[in-house]
């Protein structure tokens, strides 16, 4: 019966030593917040220039950022060092994942004016997603303390 108990145990042991830990990190609230909000409205204070399609794309493409964007986000930090080149490929892969969608939903249904919508959305958001990342990735990274820059394993 030892012997059983003892075999039991050792496998217990070598499977909790083989299991990998992933870190974790800590997300600022304060900071995400704050970026995720003041990020798109300076920079399309800042592009105002343009025509005022920024202002379309803050109309059209915020509620994307915010819905789409917000979650997407909350999980990358959790699990990543939270890189600004990350959060450029991630808006930008978000993007092309909302258009396809979109274009999937159109051949499916065969309607022209999803398709036609969804290029509209995805069009701007080629532009305004990069560069709300970038903004929400450099505003984050400098308003965060250095407890949450480092891994934590739980």
């Amino acid at each position: 019966m030892t012997e059983i108990l003892e075999n039991i145990e050792r496998r217990m042991h070598a499977s909790a030593e083989s299991r990998a830990i992933l870190p974790h990190y800590f997300i600022f609230q304060v900071a995400f917040f704050l970026a995720i909000i003041v990020v798109p409205l300076l920079v399309t204070l800042l592009s105002l220039w343009v025509v005022f399609i920024p202002v379309f794309a803050l109309a059209f493409g915020g509620p994307f950022y915010l819905l789409i964007g917000t979650p997407l986000l909350l999980w990358h930090l959790s699990r990543t060092s939270g890189k600004t080149d990350d959060i450029v490929a991630l808006a930008f892969l978000a993007n092309m994942a909302i258009f396809a969608f979109g274009a999937l939903a159109a051949v499916v249904s065969n309607d022209e004016g999803i398709l036609t919508g969804t290029m509209f959305i995805a069009g701007f958001g080629v532009i305004f997603a990069p560069a709300w990342a970038w903004g929400f990735g450099y505003l984050y990274n400098r308003l965060r303390r250095d407890f949450y820059t480092h891994p934590h394993y739980i």
